[in-house]
């Protein structure tokens, strides 16, 4: 046995000892450019991936403060605030327009969308495309915008109304022509964040997954640090909280999460978690700091940031993390059943052409190794006869197209997943 799978065979069966808080080391990634948005659950891994671009304006559907998003990371996106007041819509022309206010999203909260801001603080009322009406709650919009979609495209918008949970609102060209009316209804989105729109393909995009089905999302924003820019990072989804250490002496075996204060602030993993080394030019990451994440199911988990891949190479996109649960014994990418825990080291991973299995068993059995998608079907699969101990196995992934996929091992007295991306 090489050195190498010998270390691997003590990580694991060290593993195996205390698999009710298990260390699970994963990856994500958004791809060459940061191409995609992914949506995660830290219980269950990966729920949805998506173009990053896919989409203009969001509408929220769970919450009360009627927030309206913009998609301001994308190349030539701006929304600008008009100075035409909504009667004078008709009217609008983009005169003077580099002078105009640009509108973006908060970076701390998702209740704040690029329409929410620009209104009177003063104001409870104001919510920046409009305003509430206590009496009928009705919001009724106010405010006039002009969106650039890309260096040639211009539409003026404005916001009508928010009315028995029925958004309706209006975009043209700027002359007018190609207008379009359009309503959304937040009863047929239940327990989704935010509906999104598609102003180019005039269309609807339900793009993400249900709330309660992730914790964190992977994505590039727009951010503050002091002026405003893109990065790359991680946001936290509503009713998810997060805490912060620095600093720590020994993060490997730190878990004092309750000296620390959680925070609802949607950025405080955010990107600053990596810094760009200016004589390297690698990327850094402070060993020292550990995050605790209260997820939407109640669960606290330990997180490490290990590698950060940046927008190109053969690791284009990826953060490496490893992740634990400190308050339950359920871990997304290994399991435990009946007497027997069970786990398994896919190395390496990512893999190109060969990814080597390892993995231990009580005792002789025929274990049946399933390749999946990340939809569920099944692209491989293979029947194992695997003696007690350590025991390896080559999986040959050259015919497979890049991207992510699931391997399960199945033993009939326990199973066990792990993830698996092909570059």
């Amino acid at each position: 046995m090489s050195k190498q799978l010998l270390s691997l065979g003590i990580i694991l069966i060290a593993t195996l000892q205390v698999a009710a808080q298990t260390t699970v080391v994963d990856t994500v990634s958004v791809g060459a450019g940061y191409a995609n948005q992914k949506w995660y659950s830290l219980k269950n891994d990966e729920q949805g991936t998506q173009s990053k671009d896919n989409w203009d304006i969001a509408f929220e559907i769970s919450g009360y403060t009627a927030a309206i998003l913009a998609n301001v990371q994308k190349t030539d996106f701006t929304v600008y605030k008009a100075p035409y007041k909504i009667s004078d819509y008709a009217s609008i022309d983009t005169t003077g327009i580099r002078n105009w206010p640009k509108m973006y999203n908060s970076d701390t909260t998702w209740t704040v969308g690029a329409f929410n801001t620009g209104g009177n603080p003063a104001n409870p009322m104001d919510l920046g495309w409009g305003t509430y009406n206590s009496t009928t709650h009705i919001i009724t919009g106010d405010s006039t915008y002009v969106v650039k979609l890309s260096a040639t495209s211009y539409k003026k918008v404005k916001f009508i109304d928010l009315n028995g949970g029925v958004y309706s609102f209006e975009y043209a060209n700027i002359d007018g022509t190609n207008a379009q009316a359009k309503t959304i209804t937040k009863s047929n989105y239940t327990g989704k964040n935010f509906i999104y729109f598609d102003m180019t393909a005039n269309t609807t995009v339900d793009r993400e997954p249900a709330s309660a089905n992730w914790d964190l999302t992977f994505v590039k924003y727009m951010s503050y640090a002091p002026t405003i820019y893109a990065v790359t990072g991680i946001l936290s989804n509503k009713g998810v909280t997060v805490a912060q250490a620095n600093d720590v002496t020994a993060p490997a075996t730190y878990t004092a999460y309750g000296s620390h204060t959680f925070t609802t602030t949607m950025n405080a993993i955010g990107h600053d978690w990596k810094a760009i080394n200016m004589t390297t030019f690698q990327w850094d990451i402070p060993a020292d700091t550990v995050y605790f994440v209260k997820a939407k199911d109640g669960d606290i988990w330990k997180l490490r940031f290990k590698s950060f891949g940046g927008s190109s190479g053969s690791a284009a996109g990826n953060t490496v993390f490893s992740k634990e649960n400190l308050t339950s014994s359920s871990v997304g990418i290994a399991g435990v059943k009946g007497n027997l825990a069970a786990s398994v080291i896919v190395f390496p991973n990512p893999a190109s052409s060969v990814a080597n299995l390892l993995f231990s068993a009580e005792h002789e059995a025929v274990v049946s190794a399933t390749l999946t998608d990340i939809s569920g079907k099944t692209v491989a699969q293979e029947t194992l006869h695997v003696g007690a101990g350590l025991n390896q196995h080559a999986l040959n992934i050259n015919d497979l197209q890049t991207g992510v996929y699931f391997i399960h091992l199945n033993g009939g007295s326990y199973s066990v997943t792990q993830k698996l991306i092909k570059q």
